[in-house]
């Protein structure tokens, strides 16, 4: 809606004008954009430290992400200082103008933050699965979605300070075409895409040999971005309150918001199915917590037969789990496929008090644990 009609149009009843939804909206972006930058953060943690990999081309995508990120925080934070989450009578001219040309800068950078992210899961697709005709696709429309609205966001209007001038005199200039239509067409366009993005690894996990309970949780993983989904439907729900109401610096600061949420669930949603590694750790820790203070494993047997059985058992302890011990812990994950495709099981002999309490701090929570005594012997 043209907001120069601010001008001619009495301030609505019951209009608080003192009312000022920046702080708690301030909190909300900058609470999120801290765990969608931790979490890229614990992605090169896991690549470099704990996989000893170099970080490939997916995790600087991703990494490159909270640049336009950091954009889109700025540009809230400002316009929040002149007038967003305001109602529009509280604010001055140049507010008004200055909110204009931050929405119009804000709306360029939310398309490349959104490429980086869709590049960036197509990537790991790459990487883990090869490059196959569905994620060349993929690639092909998110390049020529994002830069086909690049074009439009900067071409909407002529002149193109038209965008930002309006409020002042609405004859300067002209939209080139319908605006508000224009930021609803775009936004379903970007879920759809997010929806096809999605669904790539899908057939080629499925065509794995592998377990159905399996399958459904590779997929499980691959379809966090759901949530992503979500959070664009979400922003088009707020974007069709500009059609009707002239309260612009009030009604969009909700899709300031959403339009830093999206993205910041988008980035953690990415970087989920990387960080198993560090996510089978947290899981091991967390269930022999319960294991540690439980009233312990039923008494064993004296030993092995044999003259020195208390030792043999020992000897065979070690040397059974020597081939399963790994000085790192995520020694055993370093094929980001296998990471997502792969579930172990380790068996875990236990023989006398001492040895168990040394393997439980090391226990694999998918461990199996023995706690009988085998007599053996070789004739």
């Amino acid at each position: 809606m043209d907001i120069s009609l601010v001008f001619t149009q009495p301030r609505p009843a019951g209009i608080d004008l003192s009312e000022n939804r920046t702080p708690k909206e301030n909190d909300v972006v900058i609470s999120i954009c801290a765990v969608a930058a931790l979490t890229v953060v614990l992605r090169f943690v896991v690549r470099i430290y704990y996989q000893r990999s170099r970080p490939e081309v997916d995790d600087w995508l991703i990494a490159a992400s909270l640049v336009p990120l950091a954009g889109l925080l700025a540009a809230a934070v400002l316009c929040g200082e002149h007038g967003l989450g305001k109602h529009i009578w509280s604010a001055t001219v140049g507010d008004l103008i200055l909110l204009r040309k931050t929405l119009f800068a804000y709306l360029l950078i939310y398309l490349a933050e959104l490429l980086l992210i869709k590049v960036s899961i197509l990537m790991f697709y790459r990487r883990i699965f090869g490059m196959t005709w569905s994620i060349l696709t993929c690639l092909f429309i998110s390049y020529s979605w994002a830069i086909g609205s690049i074009i439009a966001t900067i071409c909407s209007s002529d002149p193109v300070s038209y965008f930002w001038t309006q409020g002042t005199n609405s004859s300067l200039g002209k939209y080139r075409f319908n605006f508000y239509n224009y930021l609803i067409g775009n936004a379903a366009t970007n879920v759809v895409t997010d929806a096809l993005i999605l669904l790539i690894p899908i057939p080629i996990v499925w065509s794995l040999k592998m377990r159905t309970t399996q399958k459904v949780g590779v997929c499980s993983v691959l379809l966090l971005g759901v949530v992503a989904c979500v959070a664009s439907i979400v922003r088009i729900h707020y974007i069709t309150f500009l059609k009707s109401s002239i309260d612009l610096s009030w009604v969009i600061s909700d899709v300031y918001v959403w339009s830093i949420v999206e993205p910041c669930v988008g980035i953690v949603c990415a970087c989920l199915p990387a960080l198993q590694p560090f996510l089978r750790l947290i899981t091991k820790k967390l269930s022999s917590l319960p294991l540690r203070r439980s009233r312990g494993v039923n008494k064993l047997s004296s030993g092995f037969q044999g003259k020195n059985p208390s030792k043999h058992s020992r000897d065979s302890s070690k040397h059974s789990f020597s081939s399963t011990r790994s000085p790192h812990p995520f020694t055993h994950y370093d094929d980001d496929r296998a990471q997502l495709t792969t579930f172990t099981t380790r068996v875990e002999m236990e023989t006398n008090q001492k040895e168990r309490d040394r393997l439980e701090k090391n226990l694999d929570p998918m461990a199996i644990r023995v706690q009988q005594v085998v007599h053996w012997s070789v004739n």
